[in-house]
C-alpha cells in the first residue's frame, strides 16, 4: 500500500511540474524563463527561441532575449531568413543584466546593421529617428521590445512605454538583421533564437 501511495504521489507531482515546463522557453545559462506563447493586440505570439548576448573573452552577460511571431506563421527553410523578412506580427523583447551608456546601446544596433548593408539609403532617416531614442544610459533591469505590425508598423517599448513608432517595413527587416541577417551580432544568438521553432 505505502509504494502504491509513493507511486500515485511521484505521478501527481509529475503531473503538476509538466505544464510548467511545457509553457516557458528558458535561456540556460542565467535560466531567464519567457512564456512560450503571448496574446498582442488579441493575437497569438508563440516564442521562436531565446538567447543571451556576451560580451568579450570573459563572456560577461549582456542582455537575455526572447523572439516571438504571430502563432501559424510559416518561415520557410532558412528559419532566421524568413523571421527576418517576415511581414506578419512578430516580437522582440530584451531585458538587460547590466548597464551601460546610450552611445554603446547606439553604436551596438548601427554597427550590427551596418555590416548588413552596402546601401541604408531606403532606411537611413528612419534609422536616425530609431536611434534617437535612447537618450538615456541603460541599466540593469531595463526592458526594450519591438513589435511589428505590418499595418501599424514598428514600435520600439522602453520600460513599458513607447517611445516611438516607424512604419518602413525596411528599417524593420534592417533591426533583425541584428539577432537574424548574414552577419548578426553572434552566430549563436541567432541560432538560439529560432531553436523552438517546430
Amino acid at each position: 500500500m505505502f509504494t502504491i501511495k509513493r507511486m500515485i504521489c511521484v505521478v501527481l507531482l509529475f503531473l503538476i511540474a509538466l505544464p510548467l515546463s511545457a509553457d516557458a522557453v528558458t535561456e540556460p545559462k542565467t535560466e531567464t524563463t519567457y512564456d512560450d506563447a503571448i496574446t498582442v493586440n488579441g493575437t497569438e505570439l508563440v516564442a521562436t527561441g531565446v538567447a543571451l548576448r556576451e560580451k568579450t573573452f570573459l563572456k560577461v552577460d549582456v542582455y537575455t532575449i526572447v523572439s516571438y511571431v504571430k502563432k501559424g506563421a510559416s518561415l520557410g527553410e532558412n528559419k532566421a531568413e524568413g523571421l527576418l523578412n517576415l511581414d506578419e506580427p512578430k516580437l522582440l523583447q530584451m531585458d538587460l543584466t547590466r548597464g551601460f551608456s546610450s552611445d554603446k546601446l547606439k553604436n551596438a544596433f548601427s554597427e550590427v546593421i551596418e555590416d548588413n548593408f552596402e546601401d541604408m539609403s531606403a532606411f537611413q532617416s528612419d534609422m536616425d529617428t530609431f536611434l534617437a531614442y535612447f537618450t538615456k544610459d541603460a541599466e540593469e533591469g531595463d526592458r526594450i521590445t519591438f513589435t511589428w505590425w505590418p499595418a501599424d508598423g514598428l514600435t520600439t517599448n522602453l520600460n513599458g512605454t513607447d517611445v516611438g513608432k516607424i512604419t518602413n517595413v525596411e528599417f524593420m527587416k534592417a533591426l533583425w538583421t541584428v539577432w537574424f541577417g548574414e552577419e548578426p551580432a553572434n552566430d549563436d544568438m541567432r541560432d538560439a533564437l529560432v531553436a523552438a521553432v517546430k
